[in-house]
């Protein structure tokens, strides 16, 4: 084999190398490895179901303008959601709680305070759930840390208080509460949308109007593509 060869087969296999890692790398950005091992059976970024099923999550309301904006957009395309609700909001809009459970969605605890310094407290975690009981009749099973900061305590206190955590998949987070245009958010996720996937969405903590906007587009091509949307919790039972 001559020298100019063997450079060529060099590159060629430096290429292959290139593209397995390129994969792999992709793969690992639905998620935290160190956290989805260590939490294992608690902590979620992602599913792997048999079917196009996507989770699709909202955090910070309830919101009496777009809490019920984004109900609309889900009751159009017949999808279900899990709302990730603040506890003082949800003392503020006990109705608004009740409408999302009647519109066959799911609850879910976000703590009371919504304070993303620090660890919160147990009491933080079961001020946010005995809240949510007093108005629905039951507590939540999932958990979402505010922020998203994880922490061996915050792991910790969610399983004392009987709570999965409900990460998100990261290459699907369109970082709605920066306000980057509706444009933005519908092609940060179509462009990267697997089965499975958790998104992050916000219908309180500001004015998300291109939440509702961007949802309604999203839900309209995914559906075209054969996805259907549902409850953290539903997701779970298809992916045992």
């Amino acid at each position: 084999m001559s020298a100019k060869s063997r450079r060529t087969c060099f590159a060629v296999l430096l290429f292959i190398v290139f593209v397995v890692m390129a994969h792999d790398s992709f793969a690992a950005v639905r998620g935290s490895p160190y956290w989805t091992q260590k939490g294992q059976g608690w902590i979620y970024y992602a599913f792997t179901p048999p079917k196009p099923l996507i989770a699709i999550t909202l955090d910070d309301g309830p919101n009496r303008t777009y809490t019920p904006a984004i109900l609309h957009v889900l009751e159009k395309y017949h999808a279900h959601a899990t709302f990730f609700v603040v506890g003082k909001q949800v003392k503020n809009y006990p109705e608004m709680l009740k409408e999302i459970v009647v519109r066959g969605n799911e609850v879910g605890n976000h703590t009371y305070l919504h304070q993303q310094q620090g660890i919160p407290t147990v009491t933080d975690l079961t001020a946010c759930d005995e809240t949510i009981r007093s108005i629905i009749g039951k507590k939540p099973v999932w958990v979402r840390p505010p922020g998203g900061h994880l922490s061996s305590v915050f792991l910790q206190r969610a399983k004392q208080n009987h709570l999965r955590i409900a990460m998100w998949t990261w290459d699907v987070d369109a970082k709605d509460w920066s306000l980057p245009g509706v444009t933005s958010i519908v092609s940060k996720v179509m462009a990267n949308i697997d089965p499975g996937d958790i998104l992050l969405f916000h219908d309180g903590g500001g004015k998300r109007t291109q939440t509702v906007q961007a949802l309604d587009i999203l839900l309209e091509r995914l559906q075209r593509r054969g996805y259907q949307f549902v409850t953290m919790s539903d997701l779970l039972l298809c992916c045992p």
